[in-house]
């Protein structure tokens, strides 16, 4: 499996602050970005695996969408605790957040994910992420799904966690980090006017004030905290008589299956502002649940306005380092 490491020099968190939340104030009616310190974030409505986003912040970007289009790579299996080692992190204590496709082999069928998983080395003994036995894991990922028996014209979807299962497969994008409390960006948006969505608004912003000179790659929580959004869900993989895929219009319009969500649903996100040294980098991946319940969540695409304001509220850190691992 190929590995590469790509340091990164983000601007600091109160620049970067300004830039979106002017940024934001181009899309919505009301918009905000702060440097503040990272509330637990287990606690809902996030419900996130460790409390905070800091300690040792990155990124990376994992398999890809040709693993997937136009016929899926079947040996693309990856385990998120071993991802986590060729990310550099330590076996002693982290965290792991993002978006990318479910573990096929362990479930059965294909699916989407959203990783959420910290671990912990146990006291007196040697951390390794090789050896389950020696950390403690902490698994709130969740598996959302369509439901096989439903019928293809009113398919239902399914959140449900994906424990015991630690593993993904095809494509996943993760921000890891040491878990920890410390200063994050707080970004909150409502009444969107504008075309951007909350994340591509907010990376559409960093862009135009840095270009491909100081590229930009975050990772965190955010919540719909009111109004709606689509969402789209993986089924399960067509018969080998149906592929490959024809095109990715036939992928998009007639095998994806889409809902329109309302709040809460909390979302997991993992985006970058440029891709200058030519990574191939997924721009923005984001895949989110439902905390409450088990009906909600999938790929997030975009808030719908159906006579409610829509809200967000959403905390970040940026990278220090972004990993291309095995790129297809």
């Amino acid at each position: 499996m190929t590995v590469s490491a790509t340091p990164r020099s983000p601007p600091p968190l109160a620049e970067l602050a300004s830039i979106i939340e002017d940024a934001l104030r181009q899309n919505f009616t009301h918009a905000s970005a702060e440097v503040v310190e990272c509330p637990d974030l287990r606690e809902p409505p996030f419900g996130l695996s460790a409390p905070g986003l800091s300690g040792n912040p990155v990124i990376a970007d994992i398999g890809g969408q040709a693993n997937l289009f136009p016929t899926p790579n079947f040996d693309a299996k990856f385990s998120l605790l071993t991802l986590a080692r060729d990310m550099h992190m330590s076996p002693e204590h982290g965290l792991l957040i993002g978006a990318g496709a479910a573990p096929w082999q362990d479930i059965g069928h294909n699916a989407e994910l959203a990783p959420n998983i910290s671990w912990t080395g146990k006291n007196g003994e040697t951390a390794n992420f090789n050896d389950k036995v020696s950390i403690s894991i902490t698994n709130k990922t969740r598996v959302i799904e369509v439901n096989p028996s439903s019928s293809l014209s009113e398919h239902s979807i399914t959140c449900r966690p994906s424990a015991p299962s630690t593993n993904c497969a095809l494509m996943a994008n993760l921000f890891g980090s040491s878990g920890l409390p410390g200063p994050v960006l707080k970004i909150t948006a409502r009444a969107r006017t504008g075309a951007h969505n909350f994340t591509n608004a907010i990376r559409h912003g960093i862009n135009a004030a840095y270009g491909d000179r100081t590229p930009v790659s975050l990772g965190g929580a955010f919540l719909l905290k009111s109004g709606s959004a689509k969402f789209h869900v993986m089924p399960d993989f067509p018969s080998r008589e149906d592929l490959p895929f024809r095109d990715r219009q036939q992928l998009e319009q007639e095998w994806l299956k889409y809902q329109i969500c309302t709040a809460p649903v909390v979302c997991l996100s993992v985006f970058h502002s440029a891709d200058p040294e030519g990574l191939g980098l997924r721009m923005e991946h984001t895949h989110c649940f439902d905390l409450e319940g088990g009906e909600k969540g999938g790929h997030y695409h975009y808030d719908i306005e159906d006579g409610g304001e829509v809200e967000y509220e959403g905390y970040f850190n940026v990278a220090e380092v972004v990993y291309r691992i095995d790129q297809p």
